[in-house]
């Protein structure tokens, strides 16, 4: 078997089976449970539970024929779902709420150690659902594992890798019971610590360590950010964060990002002190080799041993790669048969008492137009704020109610603006706009023009009046109208 398992990524564990069955119905197997367990002798140490995502036959040798099976979360489900659609008013945490229970994972706990902004408009565009989830969580700071028991596989997400818990929860209980306290066990008497031992040639009485690579990197030393808010045009959101583990490099590596996505500075701080932890996130790293079972991602535990003394100290798992094979499942039909059972792990670790962030991926860029419809509250014609923005629905909004509530409210590009003067033509409910996205950014939509469409026919028959220009608007709630016209046709050429 191989377990590929990393913080914020869908576990993927892939078996390689063998049976006396030549014809499993592969309709008992694809997308149902499955449960596998490493044991150290006669005794459980570890469970893998997850969904079977594919199954295939192999080779059929004198007795037995060979399966792979490939076992993932509920969560890389949303791999495989896409949408697109807008979350308003709504905070991070609760819309990965949502999204969790639309995947029908109810088996999730949410925490958070501080207050997150609710963002005014935020928008799914195109993205996989886990894409998505991935993102957000992501940029605002939310880390997440998985807990497994014999009776299902549990999605913990946290702002904070702290919370995550230690190594000593690792082990399955007597019973597996839900006690998240650990116990004592004769193959780990420090429930908390795993131990170094440098590979010498022989099989090792308990589980530990055999190599450890220590590297340091020189990374982003400084993030400073800035963003632009219309309502405070000369005010520049800037943001800067400095970090504080710069023993072994210089502090003046700054990057400047712009835009910051975000309009408020109580946004801006959390968020610029979480991408300057994601863009650290490898600047002290160890690559180790071993059989302690317990490594799993988000755990911590203390190194015990090891002969260089600052490396005894306290980590925490960020991924892991678990290989094992049981030669004697195959009898007489292996050729590795008299190797036995093996099981081995390969693991990603941090410095275990500070903060973790992974990157966040890009955010979609939209660098066409959209189309929507201006709407309003039903018996309105005109909708607006203080700012002359309008509410829009886009015809890709498959939970509009073409209503007020349909968007947030969406600035409007005129052809003149100045402080008191300018022309003003705000879009009536119903009007077909042209919508682009500042800085190509899905959440901040703008209208920067208008159209004529099936049931918004121009003022005038076409072709037929091609040489008349208007100006021609229409009375509020009425049937009226003013017009400034020119017709341009030779000899016939009026301004009404």
């Amino acid at each position: 078997f191989t377990l590929d398992e990393a913080l914020s990524t869908p576990f993927r564990l892939v078996l390689e089976l063998v049976s006396y069955e030549d014809n499993v119905d592969f309709g008992h197997l694809l997308d149902k449970p499955a449960l596998f367990t490493i044991l150290r002798g006669q005794r459980p140490m570890r469970h893998v539970h997850g969904l079977i995502s594919a199954f295939s036959q192999g080779d059929t040798g004198n007795c037995r024929t060979r399966y792979q099976a490939v076992i993932e979360p509920k969560l890389a489900r949303a791999g495989l779902r896409s949408n697109w659609r807008i979350f308003q008013q709504q905070s991070v945490p609760q819309i990965l709420e949502t999204l969790f229970k639309a995947q029908r994972i109810t088996d999730f706990e949410l925490g958070h150690s501080f207050p997150h902004a609710p963002r005014e408009f935020c928008v799914q565009a195109g993205e996989t659902d886990l894409a998505f989830i991935t993102r957000l969580a992501a940029e605002e700071g939310f880390i997440y594992r998985f807990v497994h028991s014999a009776k299902g596989h549990r999605l913990l997400v946290s702002d904070r890798v702290l919370t995550l818990g230690m190594i000593s929860s690792s082990l399955v209980k007597p019973e597996d019971d839900d006690d998240d306290e650990g116990f004592i066990d004769d193959d780990y008497p420090d429930p908390l610590a795993v131990l170094y031992h440098a590979n010498s040639g022989g099989d090792q009485a308990r589980p530990c360590l055999r190599r450890l690579h220590y590297r340091e990197q020189v990374r982003t030393a400084r993030q400073v950010q800035r963003d632009y808010s219309f309502t405070h045009p000369a005010y520049h959101l800037q943001q800067e964060f400095n970090a504080s583990d710069l023993q072994h490099q210089a502090d003046d590596y700054e990057r400047f990002d712009y835009p910051g996505r975000y309009k408020r500075d109580e946004v801006g701080i959390p968020f610029t002190r979480t991408r300057l932890t994601a863009l650290r996130h490898d600047a002290r790293i160890a690559e180790v080799e071993g059989d302690d079972v317990r490594l799993q991602p988000g755990l911590s535990f203390d190194l015990v041993e090891h002969p260089r003394a600052d490396l005894n100290m306290h980590w925490r798992v960020a991924s892991v790669r678990h290989e094992g094979a049981q030669f004697t499942s195959l009898q007489e039909e292996a050729a590795g048969a008299e190797q036995g059972t093996r099981y081995t792990q390969k693991a990603l670790l941090v410095p275990g008492r500070i903060e973790w962030r992974p990157e966040a991926p890009p955010k979609p860029r939209i660098d066409g137009p959209h189309m929507a419809t201006v709407v309003g509250p039903e018996g309105e014609e005109i909708f607006c704020d203080e700012w002359g923005r309008v509410k829009v629905s886009f015809p890709w909004d498959r939970e509009s109610r073409d209503n007020e509530y349909s968007s947030c409210w969406v600035r409007v590009s005129q052809g003149w603006a100045g402080g008191g003067w300018g022309a003003m033509a705000i879009p009536r409910i119903g009007q077909d706009v042209v919508i682009q996205y500042v800085n190509a950014d899905p959440d901040q939509p703008m209208i920067t023009g208008r159209t004529y469409c099936g049931n918004q026919r121009p003022p005038y028959e076409l072709p037929k009046h091609r040489t008349r220009m208007t100006i021609k608007s229409k009375t509020h709630k009425g049937q009226g109208f003013n017009e400034l016209r020119f017709e341009d046709e030779l000899g016939q050429e009026e301004v009404f």
